[in-house]
């Protein structure tokens, strides 16, 4: 199955300081993959310097669409961007953070396997950013286990490759009040497809501060088991 058209979906709030450097080694990666590809940056609604970087990206590279939107969270910009993808005729999405956590080097990994499969995750084996989000990261995976009854590595990781199949069943159903979209979007993937996990490595953000805090799931988290109970379904 290859990969005839690529959309990359990255959301993108307050990243002035590692916006640059993450778009330069990800066209490149890309580039080097000899794949059709689009970059979506979905400014949501940055408050720095971020979408006039992003806008003169767009000059530079061709292949990037700048999105700008107001602020509704990262898990519903990258819902957006899912639609978008699939209105634009993806037959790929491939979403990635734009704070230099996510490295290039394993998409390549990844290509191979769209041959097999439809789902295809990163699962964070090692990373630099903590050991509190290591922590946090797998409470996620037990808390969404324990609501779902499905056991997904690494539910919330920023590192996924999804055919259109896919993502049509999954894009236009996620809740628009759903906190951690990401995690709805794991869990419908493994109840549709097999997921495919590539061992990756986490880097540290190389700026800016995280869009979703290492506890805002304790804040939301009844909310949060509701809607995976919802999403069991």
């Amino acid at each position: 199955m290859a990969i005839n058209n690529l959309w990359v979906i990255m959301p993108v709030y307050n990243e002035e300081e590692a916006i640059e450097f993450v778009i330069d080694e990800w066209a490149n990666a890309l580039n080097q993959a000899n794949i059709n590809y689009t970059i979506c940056l979905l400014n949501d609604g940055s408050k720095d310097a971020t979408l006039n970087k992003i806008k003169n990206l767009a000059v530079k590279y061709p292949t990037i669409k700048v999105v700008d939107k107001p602020n509704s969270g990262h898990g519903q910009t990258c819902v957006y961007g899912y639609q978008m993808a699939l209105e634009n005729d993806a037959d790929w999405i491939f979403q990635i953070d734009s704070d230099g956590q996510c490295d290039p080097q394993y998409f390549a990994q990844m290509i191979p396997f769209t041959e097999s499969y439809q789902s295809i995750y990163g699962v964070r084996k090692t990373r630099d950013d903590g050991l509190q989000r290591t922590i946090v990261s797998h409470f996620v995976t037990i808390f969404t286990c324990v609501a779902t009854g499905k056991w997904v590595r690494d539910p919330n990781v920023p590192y996924r490759l999804i055919h259109r199949d896919i993502m049509k069943q999954i894009a236009y159903c996620v809740p628009n009040d759903f906190h951690l979209a990401n995690i709805f979007v794991s869990v419908k993937c493994a109840k549709l497809s097999k997921i495919k996990w590539v061992p990756i490595h986490f880097r540290d953000r190389m700026g800016g501060t995280a869009s979703v805090k290492t506890f805002s799931f304790v804040k939301h988290g009844f909310k949060l088991f509701k809607q995976l109970r919802a999403a069991k379904s």
